[in-house]
């Protein structure tokens, strides 16, 4: 019983209402025009309510008392009220939808922002499905506050009131009646409501699960198909999308069990009131169009209280899902200021004594590296040794735990991230496309990029002549993560995104892996004809970067090695190991194969 009393009282615990209207309260004031005019609406509506309960009482006194003389202007009010009451309920839905619409669209936009804005550390550790289920289900559920439920807050205790007034006119003996029933009305709606919030928060999360796990299906296809998983998938997705029906079986039968506790309260008041009403109507201490105008009425006075208590269960639901999205929108996210055209850099970077782990993992340590503008510097070293790390760290991802990096002497805490990532263009060795064609593609690496620079480009990456042998051109599409193109055809792509932004410094992780070896030596030798670029590479393939200026072999997340490829090449060393073990595996095929 204590239990169920502490859950009763967390139904209202003001802190769901601080959190709800304080992210969505500003758009209700923003709007408070369109919201003025509902309520107008909505008490407009109270007084056709009381307006059909009079017209009713009245036509029937009037039948009874054959008062034709009546009928003759009764008729043309009954007209007029219908036609008021279908005219408002329009307007309403009308005001009601758009302004509702409005309103999520530019929640949508707030959240989504935010989103893009957070920390690459953050986004790691979000699902996939949670971010998508955000925008699927919590931003569409806030139409529980936003919405008629707002509305219905203010409007049910008012026509409970209008009501009860007008029924103590009639007959405050039958009157007391209602009131009688008040408490069992507030408990049904309060009960039911508290157990449809609880349960809706587990849907929320339920569906949550279900969308990361199709993310994972989709993207994962390939592997599911390698390894013969379908059948577990289908299985494992089966039992998820179960428990939800459960849930949603759960949701419906509490919003049935709520229903007809709403209804039976309703029709044994009714049931009384008529009783009751008959025995005043045969001692003639009020008239049959009285009782009707007294039954109508009470009808109205049940329906506030167990709708109040309903509305409020609807509208703890809906704060659930601004509990979401609340919690995402606290995240701290980081500064962009003005995004410039042209980096201002010369691409110079300085890496003094850095740290960094991956929570208490070391990943980095005291690393330092002072790379000038214009030159070109290789990473190497085995797997796990924390490059591509370092390029996070350099692109201003993750922030070291100690030292600082420097971009032309100016440390990076002195940049906002616009500053420091325009100053980079990065070729990863996973190539992401978006959906849409080529061009499209292309013009994501800078605006108002020309034709020409564009097909420049193209011919740079090795990628224009095959780009007009399609039947589209640079209108071809490319699919969902350019599904529809090789891997090759993807990195070139992405290679000429990179060349066309035109930053001073190209980080190229693994960037030709995909390519064969005559695509990837035209490549590198454009690449290295284009002048003032500081370039980076990640590689494995050492034979990709014996023309850079310096190569830094790294292990462990230190500099064991650097140098030039002939001066590493002639001492022993890990350097050395790594090129024997490629040259033993470029000469014995077998070996690339299992090695591959």
């Amino acid at each position: 019983m204590f239990s169920r009393l502490m859950t009763f009282k967390k139904m209202f615990l003001i802190e769901d209402i601080k959190r709800t209207f304080g992210l969505l309260g500003p758009y209700l004031i923003k709007y408070n025009a369109s919201y003025f005019a509902l309520f107008t609406i909505t008490i407009l509506q109270i007084f056709l309510t009381l307006g059909f309960a009079w017209f009713f009482g009245t036509m029937t006194d009037a039948a009874v008392q054959n008062r034709m003389d009546v009928f003759k202007w009764l008729v043309p009010a009954g007209i007029g009220l219908l036609t008021a009451s279908l005219t408002l309920s329009y307007l309403y839905t009308i005001l009601e939808s758009k302004t509702i619409n409005v309103i999520k669209l530019e929640l949508k936009d707030k959240v989504l922002t935010h989103i893009l804005h957070m920390s690459p550390s953050k986004m790691n550790s979000m699902r996939t499905g949670d971010l998508m289920t955000h925008f699927t289900n919590d931003i569409q559920s806030t139409e529980g506050v936003i919405g008629s439920n707002l509305l219905y807050l203010l409007q049910l205790p008012l026509t409970f009131i209008a009501v009860t007034v007008y029924m103590f006119q009639i007959n405050w003996q039958m009157s007391l009646i209602g009131f009688a029933v008040i408490p069992a009305a507030i408990f049904v709606g309060g009960f039911f409501g508290i157990l449809l919030r609880n349960n809706s928060r587990t849907m929320f999360h339920q569906i949550s699960s279900i969308n990361s796990s199709l993310h994972d299906i989709f993207q994962g296809m390939p592997v599911i198909r390698s390894f013969l998983l379908e059948k577990k998938m289908a299985h494992k997705q089966h039992q998820s999308n179960r428990a939800l029906y459960h849930l949603e079986m759960k949701n419906a039968k509490l919003r049935g069990l709520f229903y007809i506790g709403g209804e039976a309260i309703t029709s044994i008041t009714y049931v009384t009131g008529l009783c009751l009403g008959a025995y005043f109507v045969s001692k003639s201490m009020m008239t049959v169009g009285s009782l009707l105008t007294f039954v109508t009425l009470m009808q109205h006075l049940i329906s506030p209280l167990t709708g109040l208590a309903g509305t409020w269960g609807n509208f703890q639901s809906s704060a659930t899902a601004v509990e979401r999205l609340s919690a995402v929108l606290s995240e701290l996210h980081e500064s962009h200021d003005t995004v410039l055209e042209q980096s201002r850099f010369s691409g110079a970077i300085m890496l003094k004594d850095i740290c960094f782990a991956y929570e208490r993992e070391e990943v980095i340590k005291d690393f330092s590296l002072n790379i000038q503008a214009g030159k070109t510097v290789a990473i190497v070293g085995p797997s796990g040794a924390g490059k591509t790390t370092l390029f996070q760290l350099i692109q201003g991802f993750y922030e070291p735990q100690g030292g600082e990096i420097l971009l032309d002497d100016i440390p990076f805490c002195k940049l906002n991230k616009s500053e420091i990532r325009q100053a980079f263009s990065f070729v990863a060795q996973e190539t992401f496309l978006f959906s849409g064609t080529i061009r499209d593609n292309l013009l994501l690496g800078r605006s108002g990029i020309t034709e020409q620079e564009m097909i420049e480009a193209a011919n740079t990456a090795n990628i224009h002549e095959f780009i007009m042998s399609l039947p589209d051109r640079y209108e071809t599409e490319v699919g969902e993560r350019g599904v529809r193109l090789s891997g090759g055809q993807k990195q070139r792509l992405s290679i000429a995104r990179a060349i066309l932004k035109n930053a001073s410094i190209l980080l190229l992780d693994e960037a030709t892996s995909a390519l064969d070896t005559e695509s990837e030596e035209y490549i590198k030798q454009a690449l290295l004809a284009m002048p003032n670029k500081t370039t980076l590479i990640i590689a494995h393939r050492l034979s990709t970067i014996q023309h850079a200026d310096l190569i830094v072999v790294m292990e462990k997340g230190k500099i064991v090695q650097s140098g030039t490829h002939q001066e590493l090449s002639s001492i022993p060393g890990m350097y050395k190991r790594l090129l024997g073990t490629q040259n033993a595996v470029e000469e014995y095929p077998l070996a690339r194969q299992i090695i591959s």
